[in-house]
Order: structure tokens, then C-alpha cells, then sequence
């Protein structure tokens, strides 16, 4: 299991990488307590634009996260999601995969519902926004080649931690 943690990435910048407001603020309020995971790459960047908030006493928006459930990626999943594993695995070891959505709570509390997103979470450090990138490009089109369409990709850091049962 994985566990999302705030950590800056000792690797070089990349065209494809996040503005640093954006990793650090793009997953606010997941978990409902603790830290929030950091960002490090999402396909969604050019049809969903992050808009900083413009003073410093703006509303920053949380988000809270939905199952997949009738949505033709549940559909799939059993067959695909072993090859978006081993996508994943084959440029990193440590690794998590989840199919999600999110819903994200405005101000006024307006709820929107993103789309289904493969959320891949990868040990700090480990990945590159390039790699992420690059990955996420193939994702997508085993996606497509199984008639999923309008999926995202959204890469956190996380790190290893035990459950105690």
C-alpha cells in the first residue's frame, strides 16, 4: 500500500512538469485529515487548466475522491488494468494504481465531478514528469484501443507504509 507524502523531487525540471503552487495545492483536502499529496504530472493539464488563486485570502478549493462505478472503464478494468500495471512497472518499481474520480467543492459549495482518472502513485524521487509523461501517453492509448475514451492520468509521489491489521 502506499502512502501520499509532500516531497519535493530531487530530479531536473521538465517541460511537462506542474507549477509548483499547482503540485503542492492540486490535491487539497485528500485525505479529510494530514497532508495532501503532491502532483507530479496529469494529462488534463491543457482541458482542465489549474487556475491559481489571484490574492492571498482566496478560497482554495478541496477535492474528495469517487470509486469508478458505472463508468465503462469499471467495465474493462479487469483487463486493462493489469496492462496499465505493467506500463507503469516497466519504468518504475514502486508503484500504486488506482481508478478514481474527483469531486472538487468550490466556495459557494458547488460540487463538480471530474472525469475517470488513472491515479498512479510512484515513490518520491523515482519518476520524472517526462517519464509520467511519456507512460501516461501509452496509457491512454491502450486505453482507446479498448474504447475508453475521456480518461485522465494523474501521477502522485507517494511512499511504501504497512497497515496494521
Amino acid at each position: 500500500m502506499l502512502s501520499d507524502i509532500s516531497q519535493c523531487s530531487a530530479l531536473p525540471p521538465s517541460a511537462y512538469a506542474v507549477s509548483d503552487f499547482e503540485r503542492t495545492s492540486y490535491y487539497n483536502g485528500i485525505p479529510t485529515e494530514g497532508e495532501h499529496p503532491e502532483l507530479l504530472y496529469r494529462t488534463g493539464s491543457a482541458k482542465y487548466p489549474w487556475i491559481e488563486p489571484s490574492s492571498e485570502h482566496a478560497y482554495l478549493p478541496t477535492k474528495s475522491l469517487l470509486g469508478v462505478h458505472r463508468t465503462p472503464l469499471n467495465d474493462v478494468w479487469s483487463t486493462v488494468g493489469p496492462q496499465v500495471s505493467q506500463l507503469v512497472r516497466d519504468r518504475t518499481n514502486r508503484y500504486s494504481i488506482d481508478p478514481v474520480r474527483f469531486v472538487t467543492h468550490g466556495e459557494d459549495g458547488e460540487e463538480t465531478l471530474g472525469p475517470v482518472v488513472i491515479w498512479v502513485g510512484v515513490y518520491p524521487g523515482s519518476t520524472s514528469a517526462d517519464t509520467a509523461h511519456e507512460v501516461s501517453q501509452n496509457i491512454l492509448q491502450l486505453l482507446e484501443k479498448n474504447g475508453i475514451k475521456d480518461v485522465e492520468v494523474e501521477w502522485r509521489e507517494a511512499v511504501p507504509w504497512m497497515v496494521a491489521l
